[in-house]
């Protein structure tokens, strides 16, 4: 079953990448939506919002809560990415894994449990959130770092048994989406990254992918790679690799109608 979250008159919604707590980052993009979508008043966001950062958390809480004022954006909602805080979200959505989790005192920005489904002016969107970090060994586990943030096989299994959806929301990239990440998959940082890190990587990716293939959603949007990318593939399907904050290319419209996608001036 999926919940209804279309606000009144709500014909399109804003589709964000990665922001890392960065709030300079946040207000780039924000002004561009609210200069080139003024109607706009949903972000989804694709993780790596940083909850509990290791930056001073309130303060940033409280700049997104005054960008939201000034650029007339009423809610954002959070597919979460590897760096959110999976000590929090764990044991949140394993007691509620079918409700988003607002965040407390910012109840108009909430984190949605993977797999989560829902629908905006019958538009139907499966969120599937987490990946694994590649630079793991370099993190410590519990601060910046959970092993929670990987989805597993009974979460997917799970998520597929829903069936197709319109758009599907990862943090995680998928195979043989777009030709760009595809490459930069191919060539990881190995000074960066390790093996044990690799693999993990790979692990997550295969299995996002996975489900990807049976969901079949018309557009898939992910995060994750900080690459502006698109893949349009033979049999219909559309994937948009969605960038980092300051960078261009974090931040698009998507037209609920017909599921059209819109970079914005600059992006």
């Amino acid at each position: 079953m999926n919940a209804d979250l279309t606000l009144s008159n709500e014909k399109r919604v804003a589709i964000a990448g990665d922001w890392h707590s960065n709030r300079a980052g946040v207000r780039t993009s924000l002004s561009r939506l609210h200069r080139e979508a003024p109607d706009v008043k949903t972000v989804l966001h694709l993780g790596d919002f940083n909850l509990g950062a290791n930056r001073p958390w309130v303060a940033y809480k409280k700049s997104l809560l005054d960008l939201m004022a000034d650029f007339a954006i009423e809610r954002i909602l959070v597919t979460p990415g590897n760096h959110d805080n999976w000590a929090q979200l764990g044991p949140r959505f394993a007691t509620y894994p079918f409700d988003p989790y607002p965040l407390p005192g910012a109840e108009s920005i909430a984190f949605l449990p993977r797999g989560y489904r829902f629908k905006m002016q019958e538009r139907t969107f499966l969120s599937f959130g987490g990946a694994a970090s590649p630079d793991q060994d370099a993190r410590v586990s519990g601060k910046d770092w959970w092993p929670e943030e990987a989805p597993s096989l009974v979460e997917a299994e799970r998520a597929a048994r829903g069936g197709t959806a319109d758009v599907m929301l990862t943090h995680e990239a998928v195979n043989g989406g777009s030709s760009k990440v595809d490459d930069v998959i191919a060539c990881p940082n190995r000074q960066q990254f390790s093996q044990r890190g690799l693999e993990a990587s790979h692990r997550s990716r295969a299995l996002v992918t996975t489900l990807w293939n049976e969901v079949r959603p018309k557009v898939l949007f992910h995060g994750h790679m900080h690459e502006r990318a698109e893949g349009h593939l033979a049999d219909g399907r559309h994937v948009y690799s969605l960038d980092r904050d300051t960078k261009a290319g974090n931040i698009g419209v998507l037209n609920l109608k017909d599921l059209a996608w819109a970079w914005l001036a600059g992006s």
